[in-house]
């Protein structure tokens, strides 16, 4: 049995673990009535030779003016490259329609307006470049039409469990028998991108995926 949606696609969620300039994006789907991980892959989230993480490095010191003009284009390339990443994603796992996308809980409330406000204390200038990528995440989702699904780091596999109403090993072992098959990499950040879209995958077919 595959999950279908309405379209008769089948259906599948992506896993993403985001960092500063790029993520990790981990694509599970039901095939024969149980899950596979069906798509492993690194995103850049910014143009190559575009400073990273502006608000933590190159604008400290900087001139207002000048800091703000920087920021403006690194935001700009930042949403560009996002959304061009996940949207070429999306294309290259047809036949397979993205119906939901799992991304952590952002590190602050909001994202910085300007920079001074950015450097106002040292815990939001830390966190400042980090909430530049998952608010591009989040508004490239939602001009993709794909559902956010926002999760606690740490909790992933016990979520999955949770949902799937299996144990928390049965879902480890999924975890490594899909790292075997896959081959590197497959590190931390790639088992729980794997478990946080295994939870919503699990929501969305309304049934458990382990046979």
């Amino acid at each position: 049995m595959t999950t279908s949606n309405l379209s008769g696609a089948p259906s599948a969620v992506v896993g993403v673990a985001d960092h500063n300039g790029w993520a990790v994006c981990v694509t599970v789907a039901v095939s024969a009535g149980g899950p596979v991980v069906v798509d492993r892959r690194r995103l850049e989230l910014i143009a190559p030779g575009v400073p990273s993480q502006p608000y933590h490095h190159e604008t400290v010191g900087m001139p207002p003016p000048e800091a703000e003009q920087l920021v403006v284009r690194v935001r700009d390339s930042v949403m560009r490259t996002t959304f061009a990443r996940l949207s070429e994603l999306r294309e290259e796992l047809q036949p397979y329609t993205i119906v939901a996308m799992t991304l952590r809980n952002p590190p602050m409330t909001y994202v910085p307006v300007t920079v001074a406000e950015a450097h106002s204390s040292y815990p939001v200038t830390c966190r400042a470049d980090a909430m530049m990528y998952h608010d591009a995440i989040v508004t490239t989702a939602q001009r993709l039409g794909i559902q956010l699904v926002l999760h606690d780091r740490g909790q992933e596999a016990v979520r999955a469990a949770e949902r799937l109403g299996v144990s928390l090993e049965d879902v480890e072992r999924f975890l490594q028998t899909a790292g075997e098959s896959l081959g590197p990499p497959w590190q931390k950040e790639h088992r729980l991108a794997a478990a946080a879209a295994l939870s919503a995958l699990a929501d969305r077919a309304g049934v458990s995926l382990f046979t």
